[in-house]
């Protein structure tokens, strides 16, 4: 079960997205993003979704075991033609670390959450382009 600590952990952090020139998005839970909104437009996307494989069940794991989970979620994206964008979630607080993910373009929100729980995790950020982004929690965070 998620805990509240970790609710709140997830509203105090930057989900950023990787643009192009290397410029970065910064999403916030509840908040419309104009920058999100003209890249999905220039991509033709309706939608992101941020999700990772690092630290399942909120459970620190080692770098090294974290990057292998990374790269295995990497290829199963790849393997499902999807596209994604480089993303890293930065909490606002210093103790706990940024973690890498994807943003992935126009996954359905079922497909998405399936994802996130194969991966181990509490929940996914989703923004759809004219909205706001929001927590969908997986039923990991129900148990």
């Amino acid at each position: 079960m998620i805990s509240a600590a970790t609710l709140r952990g997830y509203a105090a952090t930057t989900y950023g997205i990787g643009g192009r020139g290397g410029t970065a998005i910064g999403l916030r839970l509840g908040a419309a993003c104009p920058d999100a909104d003209a890249l999905l437009r220039r991509l033709g996307a309706a939608s992101l979704t941020c999700l990772n494989a690092w630290n399942p069940l909120s459970r620190p794991r080692p770098v090294t075991r974290n990057m292998a989970a990374h790269l295995r979620l990497q290829r199963d994206l790849a393997a499902r033609g999807l596209r994604a964008l480089p993303h890293t979630g930065v909490p606002d607080s210093p103790h706990w670390a940024p973690e890498p993910g994807f943003a992935v373009l126009d996954l359905d929100e079922e497909k998405a959450i399936a994802l996130a729980e194969r991966y181990g995790q509490f929940g996914i950020v989703q923004y759809r382009r004219g909205g706001v982004a929001d927590l969908l929690l997986t039923r990991h965070a129900r148990r």
